[in-house]
């Protein structure tokens, strides 16, 4: 295929565009925080994010920044990785894939990130920017309380492990 689009690079265009319509599809149909959407509102509304793609090891979310938006995860699978205030310790929080969000904590709770969101092989997100996720909501606020309710459950798990990390490391310390 890659020599086929070297020599006719229309055919190169018209597959990457078929690749990622089938993605899209697939997201339409699986991700969870699009089923508080109507089935036939949510082809629009997926037009509304921006493909971004990721080599392993980049970063798509710094811990202690503010949220750039939503990520959707298309393709791949990322790492969230909570970092020590000394920088010393990380810990793995969890592992996301497909159909999966990122971002959602720090930018519904209004704060900065707790965590670092790290692509764990090629990744394929869809990205909804800060400016568009304020319009999406207010066209769809069922996505609002979605969101909300996986912020408040994933930012209350994190806390959780930090602290138990934390916890098993000062053990450790003092026997």
């Amino acid at each position: 295929l890659e020599a086929v689009a070297e020599k006719e690079p229309e055919v190169g265009a018209v597959f990457a565009d078929h690749c990622r319509r089938r993605m899209v599809e697939n997201l339409v149909r699986t991700s969870a925080i699009l089923s508080a959407v109507k089935p036939d509102e949510r082809p629009a509304l997926v037009e509304r994010f921006v493909t971004r793609t990721y080599e392993e090891g980049d970063r798509l979310i710094v811990q202690q920044e503010e949220s750039e938006g939503l990520h959707l995860i298309a393709s791949g699978e990322v790492a969230v990785v909570h970092v020590d205030t000394e920088g010393d310790d990380t810990t793995m929080i969890a592992k996301l894939g497909v159909g999966e969000v990122v971002g959602e904590v720090a930018l519904v709770l209004r704060r900065p990130s707790s965590a670092d969101v790290i692509a764990a092989c090629p990744t394929v997100t869809l990205h909804l920017p800060r400016d568009r996720f304020l319009d999406l909501i207010k066209e769809h606020p069922a996505i609002l309380a979605q969101l909300y309710e996986l912020a408040v459950k994933r930012d209350e798990e994190t806390s959780s492990i930090v602290a138990q990390e934390a916890t098993e490391v000062l053990d450790y310390v003092l026997v």
